[in-house]
């Protein structure tokens, strides 16, 4: 985004983003450590008091990583986060710059909310927190509703799909994306392969306990996690199988699609394997 700012800084838009991170600077100088510290803490309790299983979670985000096996656990972080935004940037109190379109600054515009918010959240959560923190002087009070930030569109469709609840929720549908070459450069651009796909379908579509397996491999997972270890892949102690399935996934697109999901959930899995296999 820097480069956007160099390139542009002639501009108004450029002008903007170069007082927008003067603006965060000065905020950023007196964020409050105690307040961040309470509001990881909030979500850490989302997931059971599990500081460790929390860190994960964060760095996946900051690095548009997506795991298999804890979906639910990041859509309950992303809703957090979501929330946490709306209530500390209402409208009016923040702005973005659209370098393709200069006259665009207004944040209620839902296409500017979605290639911020979700970008923001996700990659630059931390200083989204240090900037709702900021505890300024009454003379530069103001500054706390001249907040900027940058946006991303890709990076944001890639955070919906893979944090965000609602989003999976129709995701994948021919509604949604179209037909299968759609559907593939779709995947494609938001970095997720067909397992990936498909415990998306039927994490959202569930409507039975999963196999044991995949249970008893989440499990494990979660201690390794809640461990501390550093040697997060391979667990020696498993199988080579169950190895290949905790690096991957349970899913491979040769393989049937689960028999806990519905029927629809089972007729986007089709959907989802020939688009794959094509």
């Amino acid at each position: 985004m820097m480069n956007n700012i160099n390139r542009h800084n002639s501009s108004y838009a450029g002008r903007c983003a170069s007082f927008g991170f003067y603006a965060n600077s000065v905020l950023l100088k007196n964020q409050d450590n105690s307040f961040i510290e309470k509001m990881v803490e909030e979500q850490v309790e989302l997931l059971d008091g599990n500081r460790l299983l929390y860190d994960t979670i964060d760095n996946n985000m900051m690095n548009g990583d997506f795991d298999p096996f804890f979906i639910r656990e990041h859509c309950d972080i992303y809703n957090w986060r979501e929330t946490f935004f709306r209530q500390n940037f209402p409208n009016g109190s923040w702005f973005t710059v659209d370098f393709d379109d200069e006259n665009q600054f207004d944040p209620e515009d839902p296409t500017l909310r979605f290639i911020t918010i979700p970008y923001q959240i996700t990659r630059y959560f931390d200083r989204v927190v240090a900037l709702a923190s900021a505890k300024v002087d009454t003379e530069f009070s103001w500054l706390k509703h001249q907040v900027y930030f940058e946006n991303n569109e890709l990076l944001s469709e890639e955070a919906e799909s893979k944090y965000k609840w609602e989003k999976m929720t129709i995701e994948f549908t021919e509604e949604e994306l179209g037909g299968e070459v759609q559907t593939f450069a779709h995947c494609e651009d938001i970095n997720v392969g067909f397992s990936d796909v498909a415990h998306i379908i039927a994490e959202v579509h569930q409507r039975g306990p999963k196999k044991l397996e995949e249970m008893a491999l989440k499990a494990v997972l979660l201690q390794n996690i809640s461990s501390g270890s550093n040697d997060f892949l391979p667990l020696d102690y498993l199988p080579t199988e169950l190895n290949k399935k905790a690096a991957t996934g349970m899913y491979n697109v040769e393989g049937a699609a689960p028999n806990n999901i519905s029927d629809e959930g089972k007729e986007v899995f089709e959907r989802m394997r020939e688009a794959f296999n094509n």
